[in-house]
């Protein structure tokens, strides 16, 4: 997409005869904002203010200016021109574990189910698809109806936890297309009772970073691959 910074000047002398163009704005994209070590996107924030002398050494600033996405938002002010272009931060999630932490931000959603079946899982007997797990006692375990057909990614099968009555649990066997269970050892829990994916209760918290460390993936993944089948309830 786009083109090269030094075909900025040829391509503005084509616009300027078409008679029927007018600029609106220019815009690039951060490659590597997200990253501790900022040399690459401060090399082309250099690049974007080289097109735009060209353009306001001609008198035809462009109106909208823009180039900042979450990452420079949080690091690059010198990129934020006319307008920003926040994307993960309006979720409350900051782009990377190397951003510095200029914003302060807090979760903007949360994702719960609730529990649906209960059932005591006897020593050695396996859990879920390809019998992965398999406890060594004697154990609780509820199901919980949410799964990679909803975006719940399989690849956390084993590594995933959820809260339960303010509680942690691991996320046990293979996640399935529209369930997962859950071994909450000896403690009690009940038909209903309500499930953090993400989210928190009490004194815990799994966030969006969380699931992605599980899964092996970045945050973005996570929130974008939620889908229509999960209701959506916005509240002011």
């Amino acid at each position: 997409m786009g083109l090269h910074y030094y075909n900025a000047a040829g391509f503005l002398e084509t616009s300027l005869q078409c008679q029927h163009c007018i600029i609106e704005g220019i815009y690039s994209h951060f490659a590597n904002a997200d990253s501790a070590d900022l040399r690459s996107a401060e090399e082309q924030l250099a690049r974007f203010n080289q097109v735009l002398q060209f353009y306001e050494e001609r008198g035809l600033t462009p109106p909208m200016r823009h180039m900042a996405n979450s990452s420079a938002i949080l690091q690059l002010p010198g990129s934020y021109f006319d307008m920003v272009r926040p994307g993960i931060l309006l979720y409350g999630v900051y782009p990377s574990k190397d951003v510095a932490r200029s914003v302060i931000v807090r979760p903007a959603l949360s994702w719960k189910s609730h529990v649906v079946y209960f059932k005591v899982v006897q020593p050695g007997n396996p859990v879920g698809y390809g019998s992965t797990w398999q406890s060594d006692h004697m154990v609780r375990c509820v199901t919980v109806p949410v799964g990679y057909g909803d975006g719940y990614f399989r690849s956390m099968s084993n590594q995933a936890c959820v809260i339960i009555r303010g509680k942690k649990y691991p996320v046990v066997g293979r996640i399935a297309m529209d369930q997962i269970v859950v071994n909450i050892e000896w403690d009690s829990a009940y038909n209903g009772d309500e499930v953090i994916l993400i989210g928190e209760m009490e004194n815990e918290a799994i966030t969006c970073d969380d699931l992605a460390d599980w899964a092996g993936t970045i945050a973005y993944e996570i929130l974008t691959n939620i889908n229509t089948r999960v209701p959506r309830v916005y509240k002011k």
